[in-house]
């Protein structure tokens, strides 16, 4: 390593042997980067080993000779060079040390390679002592097989020690490198070298430790400093961006963190296995929600034609795009090529950053971002009179069950009188397909959310069986629990976790449906293009998932112990949720549809609800909340507010 890698003075001479060692490795990183990967394979290795054992044979006759090795055991050292260059290499791959990876040579490899190494060695020594007099050819100087196994081990080492040195130093960056200390104990400071090392983009300066008898020697080539007297001087004259406890049992390391932040540096655990082991620290994973249900690659569909010839080409008005749900359509509406893609939203900030995000998909499709609301009719109004769309995904709603339940007039006035806003304009103005996005929540709802839910799909419905000779297709689409979604229990205990708990569960045998965000839009675009005529699909969801095996999977996935390292509460069950939800009624027929996981759900009539519409919305528009939750409960919803013993019952 160069003087500028060490914070301590040298002297010319050493200066002279780190310049000259620096411009080695970067020799031996050149090679690494040039020489072909086949150089590399299991059988060149055995090659290379196969000459060197050679090599070594034929260098320990001349060493023994002075460079002149007498006429008689010419023959003997061409008899048993050919011999050692297949005995050494098989003797190697008996003990397994062709199974090690050169890159990585280490201690333990250096021991199986001896020990391959030795037993030819031990093999000629045992055949000179008994068989010499016998066989005149085993009579080889023992001299001369001291001196082969010392060679070849030299000579074989030295290939391994170039193969990780030249790979160590060619991930080494030059530009944007971070310079580091590295602070811990001799078995830490050891392990915690290697693994710096290994990243191309880490300077190390040194090593810092409270071990005195440690100071003054080097690790790696890296001098040993005293902790306390050394950190600031170092911090400050080596210009440390990042400081590295490799011990977690280290005193002080409260101060020691203080004293590198006043400096400007950063500070990392870098944590050895028995801390680990011994449950000094524990490894804690960042989860994305999606991959609780999923694994890391969560695969899709790829499109099938009825699809992109549903969307491609056409206008699409997105309402709620901003939401979770709404701005997944919106990223697959775009890629299957839509002319343009209305997205409509009142969160002026979440359609900002869609607008942004979409525009750097690869698509024909035209972006309009429009901020408003689904509850101001002449403003919907004008926007069908401009863009005319030809389909509309009805995404927009007031979803959280607990918020509804305080203030119901808002979910009706959003919920009920949005959703008939936009369905009567979709027919007034001929669009093509019109698909709301529903809620298992409106199968025989408890909440005001869900109550209001299933008023919207029976409206939706009658408008689409009304006898004004439309020609819109329409549909409902129910979804269950959407993981990642806002709100969504998922990201709320991924939250409770990374705050050291206690995660909190309304009740123990609680249920609930679960599907990707996605994978459930995908669904409802593939439902879609399913010609209907108010018919309500489903997602196959699968089966019900235990709120706590959901809890207890999340903890375990983080690296931590269910009620060890995070607590699981129960609550009790809050106003307007259910146990367990139903995707249909038990009356209505489910039956499969062109697509696997899609399931339309009919046989269910249509009651008349007109008259308590006008009056629903005339007491939203009030704010009268007592009166629409009297209503509600006396509309043919199936509405009932139950107490949470009756729900558990």
């Amino acid at each position: 390593m160069s003087s500028s890698l060490t914070p301590v003075a040298k002297s010319a001479g050493h200066d002279f042997i780190a310049k000259q060692c620096e411009r080695f490795l970067r020799t031996c990183a050149l090679l690494n980067d040039r020489v072909p990967e086949l150089l590399f394979s299991r059988l060149s290795q055995w090659l290379l080993d196969s000459g060197a054992a050679g090599l070594a044979l034929f260098l320990a006759f001349q060493l023994r000779f002075d460079g002149a090795v007498p006429l008689r055991y010419r023959s003997l050292m061409l008899t048993w060079l050919a011999g050692i260059v297949v005995l050494r290499p098989v003797c190697i791959w008996l003990v397994g040390a062709y199974a090690s990876i050169w890159r990585y040579f280490n201690l333990r490899d250096l021991f199986a390679l001896s020990l391959g190494a030795a037993l030819p060695s031990v093999m000629l020594l045992f055949a000179r002592i008994a068989l010499a007099r016998t066989f005149p050819v085993m009579a080889v100087p023992m001299s001369i097989v001291l001196i082969d196994l010392g060679l070849f081990l030299l000579l074989a080492a030295t290939l391994r020690a170039l193969r990780r040195a030249g790979f160590e130093h060619s991930r080494i960056t030059t530009a944007h490198r971070r310079r580091a200390l590295l602070l811990g104990t001799g078995d830490t400071l050891a392990a915690g070298v290697r693994q710096v090392s290994l990243q191309g983009d880490i300077e190390l300066v040194g090593l810092l430790s409270p071990d005195k008898k440690l100071h003054g020697r080097t690790i790696a080539g890296f001098p040993v400093m005293g902790l306390r007297d050394a950190l600031p001087a170092v911090l400050v004259n080596h210009f440390v961006d990042i400081v590295f406890i490799a011990e977690a049992k280290l005193d002080g390391i409260a101060e020691i963190v203080q004293a590198t932040t006043q400096f400007g540096a950063e500070v990392r655990l870098l944590p050895s296995a028995a801390n680990i082991m011994q449950g000094d620290v524990r490894i804690s994973a960042q989860l994305n929600p999606e991959h609780v249900l999923t694994g890391p690659n969560p695969s899709l569909e790829k499109p099938r034609p009825e699809i992109v010839s549903g969307f491609g080409g056409r206008d699409v008005l997105i309402t709620g795009a901003g939401g979770s749900i709404g701005s997944e359509i919106s990223r697959q509406v775009s890629r299957l090529g839509a002319n343009k893609t209305i997205l409509l939203d009142r969160d002026e900030n979440s359609i900002f950053e869609l607008q942004n995000e979409l525009s750097e998909i690869v698509s024909p499709s035209k972006i309009v971002a429009i901020v408003g609301d689904i509850r101001d009719r002449h403003q919907l109004q004008l926007i069908f009179e401009r863009h005319r769309p030809e389909v509309v995904l009805h995404a927009a709603a007031f979803k959280h069950v607990g918020m509804m339940e305080q203030n119901p007039c808002e979910a009706v006035l959003n919920n009920v009188i949005g959703t008939r806003h936009v369905a009567e304009l979709a027919i007034e103005f001929k669009a093509k397909r019109f698909v709301m996005i529903s809620t298992d929540k409106a199968v025989r709802p408890t909440s005001v959310m869900g109550a209001t839910k299933r008023v919207a799909e029976l409206l939706v419905r009658r408008l689409a069986t009304s006898t004004n000779g439309h020609s819109s297709q329409i549909a409902c689409v129910r979804f269950g629990n959407v993981v990642g979604s806002r709100g969504s229990v998922v990201p709320i205990f991924l939250r409770q976790i990374a705050a050291g708990g206690p995660v909190t569960i309304t009740h123990e045998e609680m249920t609930r449906y679960f599907m990707t965000i996605p994978e459930a839009v995908q669904l409802v675009m593939q439902a879609s293009t399913l010609a209907s005529n108010g018919t309500i699909y489903t997602l196959d969801f699968g089966d019900p998932l235990r709120i706590t095996h959901l809890a207890h999977m999340l903890i375990e996935m983080s690296g931590l112990r269910p009620n060890k390292d995070i607590k699981i509460q129960f609550v009790g069950v809050r106003p307007g949720e259910k146990l367990h939800e139903q995707l249909w009624y038990e009356e209505c027929q489910v039956t499969p549809t062109a697509f696997a996981r899609v399931l339309a759900v009919e046989g269910q009539p249509v009651p008349s609800i007109e008259g308590e519409l006008k009056e629903l919305e005339q007491l939203a528009l009030a704010r009268q909340d007592d009166s629409v939750l009297q209503l509600l409960r006396n509309m043919p919803i199936d509405f009932r507010a139950e107490t949470p013993t009756a729900m558990i019952a």
